[in-house]
């Protein structure tokens, strides 16, 4: 089954290269479209995107790379420009292939993260990886089962923990996945993670993210949109056979993108 996988950068070349690195060795399937979104790149991310099919050739045969650029929307903020690049790349995987996932340049993708996820979709499923985060956990609603609270460091070559990421892979990895099965709209999010994988009807039912926070910080519109796809009754599955590790918004809490300082945050 070939797949499509979203990411997005402006200017984080080198964590962009050190995640794409585990992103094409570390699938475990060889049957995607690698779609990136840049936005108001970087000479460096200009340079390192010319050569990236070569680099994504080099795992990979079969895939295939897919540079699209977002243009700045100026009625609206830095953040919701972030909000917008997502719904660019989404809608671009779609008319790709049936199945869409999405990562982040400040990931770093453990072995078979993708054949994880591959493995477990279904029509029907939003599937998604183990993720092991930066984030605290008192920073969160509460404790949830797909995520793993720790530190490992920014992921870059001088500063991500790699020894102790394969620890915690060896601690959770199996291939297995689970089901959040109660009908509440809270308990799926112990399966709704980050990358996930879903088929196109969940886009075409729910989609896209709206880009502005509509006055309710408390629900992003990314959390608003994986609301909606529960209700229209998607069955929500975490994969401990995909396993990952997310720093959370280091490109974006960095120096923004030239031509973007203008912009509000929100």
């Amino acid at each position: 089954m070939r797949v499509s996988i979203v990411n997005f950068v402006s200017t984080a070349v080198d964590m962009m290269r050190f995640s794409d690195k585990s992103l094409f060795r570390n699938a475990g399937h060889d049957e995607f479209d690698y779609v990136v979104v840049k936005w108001l790149a970087s000479p460096e991310v200009e340079d390192y995107l010319a050569g990236i099919q070569g680099y994504a050739n080099t795992a990979f045969p079969g895939t295939q790379v897919h540079v699209i650029e977002h243009q700045t929307d100026p009625t609206i903020g830095y953040v919701p420009n972030l909000r917008a690049m997502m719904n660019d790349g989404i809608n671009y995987g779609f008319s790709l292939n049936e199945y869409c996932g999405m990562t982040n340049t400040d990931v770093y993708h453990g072995p078979r993260w993708l054949a994880g996820l591959v493995d477990y979709a279904a029509p029907e499923r939003v599937v998604n990886s183990l993720h092991i985060t930066a984030v605290p956990r008192e920073l969160m609603d509460w404790p949830l089962l797909g995520i793993v609270n720790e530190n490992l460091g920014v992921p870059e070559p001088t500063t991500f923990n790699l020894e102790r990421f394969t620890e915690l892979y060896d601690q959770y990895y199996r291939n297995v996945a689970v089901t959040a099965i109660s009908q509440d709209k809270p308990e799926y999010r112990h399966c709704a993670t980050m990358p996930w994988l879903f088929h196109r009807n969940w886009w075409e039912k729910c989609g896209p993210w709206e880009t502005t926070l509509n006055a309710d910080p408390t629900r992003a519109p990314d959390r608003r949109f994986f609301d909606r796809v529960k209700d229209a009754g998607a069955e929500f599955v975490l994969s401990f056979a995909s396993i990952i590790y997310h720093h959370e918004a280091v490109e974006r809490k960095r120096v923004r993108p030239k031509g973007a300082e203008h912009l509000p945050e929100e």
